[in-house]
């Protein structure tokens, strides 16, 4: 609340969603830390669902902090 560091320890899926939502915070999509080939596997099933053209996506690298 006032901007002081919090350190939160979690294993297996807790620490998945912690990573997760720090990402959010960082501005990371989860396909952003997906491999060329799966994120541009996503990407494309995306497009179809939405029946739109393919959308843009971040630079695949995640940010460095």
């Amino acid at each position: 609340m006032y901007g002081d560091p919090v350190t939160i320890e979690g294993t297996e899926l807790l620490a998945r969603c912690i990573q997760h939502e720090t990402d959010h915070l960082d501005g990371i999509l989860f396909i952003d830390r997906m491999d060329p080939v799966q994120r541009k596997a996503a990407m494309k099933r995306s497009a179809r669902r939405s029946g739109g053209a393919i959308p843009s996506a971040g630079t695949g690298v995640p940010h460095q902090t």
